[in-house]
């Protein structure tokens, strides 16, 4: 088991993983999304390309993280092996970078947001996002030296 950078040969692996992990992500709203693959999302795709990516790796690509500074963009983990400790090491690589962190997760996704709050993060607010043509409600989290000095 490791993390390690990403490199291109990981994209097919990452776009699969963000593919399943996103509809997942989204499935708990009251609306049905269509999930724009990574590898045709030109937004989502200049923010993936512009962040320093993790990988998780054990004989193939388990999951991924794209921190852009202290913001952990994306993290996301193949389905079947969530709750092994993918998701974990991602997140320790990530403060190893960034002791720091802040986060968006979608309101509805309450396995991932109790994860985070496990690991030491805190509520700081709540906003909109547009996913295609639908509003999102994300919770915005930080690490909680961040959030003890911030006052909301």
């Amino acid at each position: 088991m490791a993390v390690r950078e990403f490199t291109e040969s990981d994209f097919p692996a990452v776009c699969s993983i963000y593919l399943e992990a996103k509809h997942d992500e989204l499935q708990f709203e009251s609306s049905v999304f269509y999930i724009v693959p990574l590898s045709e999302d030109a937004v989502i795709l200049a923010a993936f390309k512009e962040s320093a990516v993790l990988v998780f790796e054990e004989k193939e690509v388990l999951g991924f993280a794209a921190l852009y500074g202290n913001q952990l963009r994306a993290m996301f983990v193949r389905r079947d092996v969530r709750g092994k400790g993918v998701g974990q090491a991602l997140l320790d690589a990530a403060h190893s970078k960034s002791a720091e962190l802040v986060l968006n997760v979608a309101k509805s996704n309450v396995a991932a947001r109790r994860f985070y709050a496990s690991n030491g993060f805190l509520v700081a607010g709540e906003i909109d996002r547009m996913y295609g043509e639908t509003a999102v409600t994300y919770i915005q989290m930080k690490s909680s030296s961040l959030a003890a000095n911030t006052r909301l």
